[in-house]
C-alpha cells in the first residue's frame, strides 16, 4: 500500500523538507468556516465546525436568551440554515438540562479531546450542570453505569420533566456487540428522553455494533420519557432510541423533537431496545457482529489489503504513524498537524481495521511516557516501506523532539539528532518501559538503511540479548 501520492511529503514545520506540506496544510485552513477563532482548539474547531451549538437553540430557554449564549461563544450572526429562523418554543420556556454519559470503553479513547469540549460546550450554553460526569463501563458484561443518572426529581423531591439523556460512544466495545448495554438503555428510556450519539461518521456505522434504521417518531408531551414515544413499525414491548451523528442536521431534528413534543412525526435513526437484553441495539441488520480489534491470525498483508478500502486520510495517517512511537498524544498531535480538521474518527478506522491494539493495562492508556499502542506484527514495517526515506526521518525526529520537549519522556533523550549521527548515541539500557521505544527506532532505522544499518545491527542485537537474558532468569529457579 503506497499513500505518498495522496499528500504532499512531510509535516509543517519550520526549514527543510517539512516546509512542503505548507500549502496543502494553507489550502485545508481557507476552508475552515470564517468564523472559527485562529486559536480555537482542534476539538473546539470541530464542533464550531458542524454547527453543533445552532443546532441545540431549540433547547435554550428563549430565542433571546439562545441568541445572546451564542453571541458570547462567538459565533456569527450571518443567518445559517433555514431553521435558525424557526419559532422554537414560548418566550417563557424553561430551560432544559442534559445529562451526559460517556461510553468508557477503550476505543473511546481516542474522542476524548472532542467529548470534553463537547460537554464544556453544553455547560456555557447553560444546558449541562452536573459536577461530575457519568460514564458506561462497557468493556465490562453487563454495563455497569459510573455514576447513578438523574431520575427526574428535584433535589426537594418535587417531580419536574426528565433530563434527555446522551450517551457518547463509537459502539465498538463489548457491551455493545453483546448487548449488555440494552437494558440500561431501556431503564433510562422510562424515565427520560434518550439519546445516543454516535461519534463515528454514519459510512463507518455499519462497522460498528450500532447499526440504526431510520423511523418516524412522535412523542406526546415535550420532554416524555423514550418509552411513551409512538414509533411506526415498532413492537409494543421495545423502545426507539433515537441514534445522532454529531452534526447539526441530526441533533436540530432531536432537539426540537424534545422540546416541541406532540407535533406531528419526526424522523430520527432509532435502535429498538427492550428489558431483555435478548433485544439488540444490532441486531437489526442480518450481519454479526464485528470482532473485537486485537491480534488475529491475520497476516499483516491480509490487514493492509482490508485497510485498503479505508478513508484516503486514515490511510496517509497509519502510514504516517509507522515512523514514530505511538500514544494517545503523539497520534493527535501528528493528525492535528497532518491533517488540520480532520475528526478522531481517523484513529476509529485504524482501529476498526485491526492494525492497532494496545500494549499497556487499560489503567495505563492515557499515560504520554509510555508507548501505550502498537501495530500488530509486521504491519508498521509494511507501512514504512511505502513511505519515502525522507518523510520517514522527518516524522520521527518531530515526534521524539515533542516526547522529550514536551512530554519529558527520558527514553527517548538525545533521539531527535540521532539521524545527524547515529554513532553518538548510545542505546542505553533496555528496560520495561524503554524496550517499545527502542523497537520503534529500529524499524525506522531498518527502513532509513543505508548509513543507518550499522547503528540498526548493533540496536537489534542488544535487543535480542535483552530478550535471551530475561528468558533465563524467568526459567530458572525459583
Amino acid at each position: 500500500m503506497n499513500t505518498q501520492s495522496a499528500q504532499p511529503e512531510g509535516l509543517d514545520g519550520p526549514g527543510g523538507a517539512r516546509e512542503t506540506a505548507r500549502p496543502w496544510v494553507m489550502a485545508r485552513a481557507l476552508r475552515r468556516p470564517a468564523w472559527v477563532a485562529p486559536n480555537t482548539s482542534t476539538a473546539a474547531a470541530l464542533l464550531v465546525e458542524r454547527r453543533i451549538a445552532p443546532a441545540l437553540q431549540p433547547l435554550l430557554p428563549t430565542p433571546p436568551a439562545a441568541s445572546a449564549a451564542l453571541r458570547d461563544l462567538g459565533w456569527p450572526s450571518a443567518p445559517g440554515p433555514a431553521w435558525q429562523s424557526e419559532e422554537r418554543h414560548p418566550a417563557d420556556a424553561a430551560a432544559w438540562e442534559i445529562t451526559v454519559v460517556i461510553d468508557a470503553s477503550l476505543s473511546m479513547e481516542f474522542w476524548g479531546p472532542v467529548v470534553e469540549e463537547f460537554v464544556a460546550l453544553l455547560r456555557r450554553v447553560g444546558l449541562y450542570r452536573q459536577a461530575s460526569l457519568p460514564t458506561l463501563d462497557t468493556e465490562s458484561v453487563p454495563a455497569r453505569i459510573g455514576t447513578p443518572a438523574p431520575d427526574g426529581a428535584e433535589a426537594d423531591g418535587t417531580a419536574r420533566t426528565a433530563r434527555p439523556v446522551l450517551l457518547l460512544t463509537d459502539g465498538l466495545a463489548m457491551a455493545w456487540r453483546t448487548s449488555a448495554v440494552v437494558p440500561q438503555l431501556h431503564a433510562w428510556a422510562l424515565r427520560s428522553p434518550v439519546a445516543v450519539v454516535h461519534l463515528l461518521p454514519e459510512k463507518l456505522w455499519p462497522s460498528t455494533a450500532i447499526v440504526p434504521q431510520l423511523r418516524a417518531l412522535r412523542s406526546p408531551s415535550p420532554g416524555a420519557p423514550t418509552a411513551l414515544v409512538d414509533c411506526e413499525g415498532a413492537a409494543p414491548v421495545t423502545v426507539a432510541v433515537p441514534v445522532l451523528a454529531l452534526h447539526e442536521n441530526h441533533l436540530h431534528r432531536w432537539a426540537k423533537f424534545i422540546a416541541r413534543g406532540p407535533e406531528g412525526w419526526s424522523h430520527l435513526p432509532t435502535i429498538l431496545v427492550s428489558a431483555d437484553d435478548s433485544g439488540s441495539a444490532a441486531a437489526e441488520p442480518s450481519d454479526p457482529a464485528p470482532q473485537p480489534p486485537g491480534r488475529t491470525a491475520a497476516t499483516a498483508q491480509d490487514l493492509l489489503r482490508d485497510f485498503g478500502s479505508a478513508s484516503p486520510e486514515a490511510k496517509t495517517l497509519a502510514t504516517r504513524l509507522s515512523g514514530v512511537p505511538l500514544n494517545l498524544p503523539v497520534m493527535h498531535r501528528m493528525q492535528y498537524r497532518l491533517l488540520p480538521g480532520t475528526a478522531p474518527d481517523l484513529l476509529s478506522e485504524i482501529f476498526i481495521a485491526g492494525l492497532l491494539v494496545p500494549v499497556v493495562h487499560r489503567a495505563e492508556i492515557r499515560s504520554h511516557d509510555r508507548v501505550t499502542f502498537e501495530f500488530q506484527d509486521g504491519v508498521r514495517e509494511l507501512l514504512l516501506a511505502s513511505l519515502n526515506k525522507a518523510t520517514t526521518a522527518d516524522v520521527f525526529e518531530d515526534a521524539v523532539h515533542f516526547l522529550e520537549q514536551e512530554l519529558g519522556v527520558r527514553e527517548v533523550q538525545g533521539w531527535d539528532r540521532l539521524l545527524r549521527n547515529p554513532q553518538a548515541l548510545a542505546s542505553g539500557p533496555v528496560t520495561e518501559h524503554s524496550e517499545p521505544f527502542l523497537r520503534v527506532q529500529l524499524a525506522v532505522l531498518k527502513a532509513l538503511s543505508g548509513p543507518y544499518d550499522a547503528h540498526a545491527r548493533r540496536l537489534e542485537r542488544t535487543l535480542t540479548q535483552s530478550v535471551r537474558a530475561e528468558g533465563t532468569e524467568r526459567s530458572g529457579p525459583a
